[in-house]
């Protein structure tokens, strides 16, 4: 009878014992369970082992997955702003060079995440870096475009803070690598060729479909038209969602002049801002 007790009580040791995540570094309890956004970014960290394993066309000569040397900041990311389901997602495509690429973030132009967010820490190195592609983290000095127009917008939008705003909405990026080819040209999801466009596509779609399952959103904004064409393949958006498209604030859209004040009038045409402000 003792053995069997003494055996009873090592089981229930052990399960409250701290367990190792598959994310690096971090510890968590079973006495407390997994937090949000941990199980958010192990979708991410799976997402990430099989993109890894496709064979990547001559033509794109490097790639970068700022979630993995980013790490740092991509993780106080999404502590700080996915703690809990969302009513409202926007998806844009993928890194921009100098805005997630640095910083983690997706749309994430070095002063919003530095000075507005408040998301510090380093920033490593891809594998294989470019030359005319280099990673200076928080210390680049060029702001990505795309980055500066949208999380301006969505700050002013939300009566000046960023955090009102992601009360009910959070920002995600479809795909998680940036593509760059011999040249160090930037080359988005939408331009790759053939079977490996297909297989990014699909490989992002998968996990998607499990991040939109976690957030449980009612609203999922597209930004730009590839985003808004590959969530009619989506199984979640099949649900009854309401699935919107956006222009994309990057300046190599055509026909984008006025960014701001366009995408301010689709945001209270479909009546999104009341979720910006927290006042759904």
């Amino acid at each position: 009878m003792l053995k069997r007790k003494l055996e009873r009580k090592a089981a229930e040791s052990d399960q409250l014992a701290p367990k190792v995540s598959m994310v690096p570094g971090i510890i968590i309890s079973e006495l407390f369970g997994k937090p949000f956004w941990l199980r958010f970014y192990e979708i991410e960290c799976n997402l990430n082992g099989e993109l890894d394993s496709f064979e990547k066309p001559p033509e794109i000569t490097h790639i970068y997955n700022p979630i993995v040397y980013a790490e740092t900041l991509h993780s106080a990311y999404l502590r700080r702003y996915l703690n809990e389901p969302k009513k409202v997602i926007f998806i844009g495509m993928n890194p921009g060079p100098n805005g997630m690429c640095q910083t983690g973030v997706a749309f994430g132009n070095v002063k919003t995440v530095r000075d507005k967010m408040q998301i510090f820490g380093d920033v490593l190195q891809p594998p294989l870096l470019h030359s005319k592609r280099i990673i200076q983290g928080l210390d680049c000095k060029r702001e990505e475009p795309s980055g500066v127009r949208l999380w301006d917008l969505f700050e002013r939008l939300a009566d000046g803070s960023l955090d009102i705003f992601s009360k009910q909405c959070f920002v995600h990026n479809f795909c998680p690598l940036a593509f760059f080819n011999e040249a160090g040209v930037n080359i988005t999801p939408s331009e790759l060729k053939g079977s490996y466009k297909a297989q990014i596509r699909d490989a992002c779609l998968r996990a998607l479909d499990m991040q939109l399952e976690l957030i449980k959103p009612q609203i999922i904004i597209a930004v730009g038209d590839y985003v808004h064409g590959t969530l009619k393949k989506s199984t979640y958006c099949k649900k009854g969602v309401s699935v919107l498209r956006m222009a994309h604030p990057s300046p190599r859209s055509r026909n984008n002049n006025c960014w701001p004040e366009k995408a301010q009038a689709f945001l209270q045409e479909n009546d999104i801002i009341k979720f910006m402000r927290n006042q759904a």
